[in-house]
């Protein structure tokens, strides 16, 4: 296992035992970190903690066009940014060191957890559906 490897790990980790809390932010916020951002259709925030210093996570789900063999279609993917305190990248865990499935698995993992989809599948709200 790489580094890459060895620290998504503990992020999946974490957020399964919700040591982690991600919150939903405006997909269109940091821009300028993203490599296409146009794309981008959700994203999600944590605050990871290494020592003394702590480091903005941010997962982002992107919908990509892709023409196959003249079929148009859409490919779903997701990407975790680690940013400083200073708002530098210091990593990018793509498909291209991560497993896409497992990078898509936290994203539901993620969405399932954050405060706005907690509090629609709060079983007391379908009791108040009309």
């Amino acid at each position: 296992m790489n580094k890459y490897e060895k620290l998504f790990d503990q992020i999946a980790t974490l957020t399964r035992s919700k040591a982690l809390t991600w919150k939903q932010i405006k997909r269109q916020a940091n821009a300028d970190l993203i490599f296409n951002p146009s794309s981008v259709f959700r994203q999600f925030t944590a605050d990871l903690r290494r020592g003394d210093t702590i480091y903005t996570l941010l997962l982002v789900e992107k919908k990509l066009d892709v023409l196959d063999c003249d079929f148009h279609s859409e490919r779903h993917i997701a990407e975790l940014l680690i940013v400083d305190q200073e708002g530098e990248l210091v990593a990018t865990l793509t498909d291209s060191v991560i497993k896409p499935t497992d990078l898509l698995r936290l994203a539901g993992m993620v969405e399932t957890q954050s405060p706005k989809s907690v509090q629609l599948f709060e079983p007391w709200a379908f009791s108040t559906i009309v």
